[in-house]
């Protein structure tokens, strides 16, 4: 008969699982820093107690959701590691249902966070008419033309690794013409976290090291902050 644990000797295995998945599975980490983003967004907007609740509620499903997925598939893992036809539809269910939850907390966030976006979206649409485009379209293939560059001195492939992340410097690019654009503080947090998400996703998957990323991140803000600064004004 096995003997029962005490409540904080179980809280703290729980509490471990949970950081065992923060460490190994790059899909929960993004989904983290995506669930803080949110939330920073809704303190910031100032939604009322139930939207905030209904969030809370929305990336609880979908943590919760990610995780039984992960355990589900290293168990599977540890069953049989050859391919098998069953095991196959059982991780493809479990991942379907965490598809299934993060297509629904797009829906719910879509219906909270729109009334509360939908007048500074206007705004940076009336901005975004008196903008140049072929400034900004020229500084994208700026950025793009450098990254070559530097590539082509280093003997690097263009489309994977080298001395300089070409998906970063365009990522951040990006944000900083959003922050230009948007006048926003909330619309500029998002760019800045979508970007920060890109570049992670580059070191996650060894394309590049964290200093090939800042190098691009770097590059792109710098080009888009000459545009803005200097030729826009």
């Amino acid at each position: 008969m096995s003997k029962t644990r005490p409540l904080h000797e179980s809280i703290d295995l729980a509490v471990d699982g949970i950081i065992s998945a923060l460490r190994e599975e790059r899909n929960f980490r993004i989904e983290i820093i995506s669930a803080g983003a949110v939330v920073a967004c809704g303190i910031i907007l100032n939604l009322t107690r139930i939207e905030l609740a209904i969030l809370s509620l929305v990336i609880a499903v979908v943590l919760s959701a990610e995780l039984f997925n992960t355990a589900i598939e290293k168990l599977l893992d540890m069953v049989n590691n050859n391919y098998d036809p069953k095991i196959k539809f059982i991780k493809d269910v479990s991942a379907g249902a965490v598809l299934l939850t993060a297509v629904f907390s797009v829906v719910v966030g879509y219906l909270i966070f729109y009334p509360h976006l939908e007048t500074p979206f206007k705004s940076s649409i009336r901005l975004l008419r008196t903008i140049p485009y072929h400034l900004l379209v020229g500084g994208f293939i700026l950025i793009i033309l450098m990254v070559a560059l530097l590539k082509g001195l280093y003997g690097d492939r263009f489309s994977k690794g080298g001395v300089v992340s070409g998906h970063s410097a365009v990522a951040f690019g990006l944000a900083i013409a959003i922050l230009y654009l948007s006048g926003s503080l909330l619309i500029s947090l998002l760019g800045f976290v979508l970007a920060f998400m890109v570049a992670q996703s580059r070191v996650e998957g060894n394309i590049h090291s964290w200093r090939e990323v800042i190098l691009g991140s770097f590059l792109g803000v710098i080009v888009m902050l000459t545009i803005f600064e200097f030729l826009l004004r």
